[in-house]
């Protein structure tokens, strides 16, 4: 039976408790927290040695003695340390050819610092009232504000209440964390309010299966 999702998003609790944490791996390896792509046909991969290139998958831990390949050039990936979540670097697709980085590095480099939510038991993160927060994402996803401004949306953006989020392609995911701690999921394509998940709603309207 084949199961065909449109305009549909399922909304997934990752967990209820608070205090969540991250997908991590070892110092000096790197976790894939973020991809993006304009394309079907982009993709980015890793090897080890003279080993095989491996298509990277969201929540993939990337070991120390590999590298990288970006080889779409409107391709990105955003990593964070094994043993760090809360900085992040980017790789963009080059213009032509290929970009290939080992990871040792990568970690050399200056990172983006990002901040998430720190609830203490079940008390909500002051910092972080009325927003939610990006740990992890796949595909195209867009954040408008209040105010009609849009962007692409990355790892460790802070959305406001006031604020939607586009998901455009079929089954990209976001997940999104409260000031509480707990983790949402939501799978593409859809548009929704940032309200809407602080208030968790019903995102979608209805399921096709065939």
């Amino acid at each position: 039976m084949r199961q065909i999702l449109r305009g549909v998003a399922v909304l997934v609790l990752l967990a209820a408790a608070a205090g969540l944490g991250f997908a991590q791996g070892k110092a000096g390896t790197l976790v894939c927290v973020g991809l993006y792509s304009e394309t079907g046909d982009g993709n980015v991969s890793y090897k080890v040695g003279s080993g095989d290139w491996t298509v990277v998958k969201i929540g993939d831990t990337i070991p120390a003695a590999a590298q990288i390949r970006v080889n779409v050039d409107r391709d990105w990936i955003e990593l964070t340390p094994g043993n760090n979540p809360a900085a992040v670097y980017v790789l963009h697709g080059p213009d032509s050819g290929e970009l290939v980085k080992k990871v040792a590095d990568i970690l050399k480099g200056k990172p983006k610092l990002v901040s998430f939510p720190k609830p203490s038991g079940a008390t909500p993160d002051p910092r972080f009232k009325d927003k939610l927060v990006v740990t992890q994402y796949l595909g195209r996803q867009q954040y408008v504000t209040a105010d009609g401004d849009s962007r692409d949306i990355q790892y460790g953006d802070v959305l406001e209440i006031t604020g939607k989020v586009r998901i455009i392609g079929i089954n990209n995911t976001i997940n999104l964390r409260n000031a509480a701690g707990k983790e949402t999921q939501v799978i593409g394509p859809l548009n929704f309010t940032v309200e809407q998940v602080l208030k968790n709603e019903k995102l979608y309207k209805f399921l096709n299966t065939h």
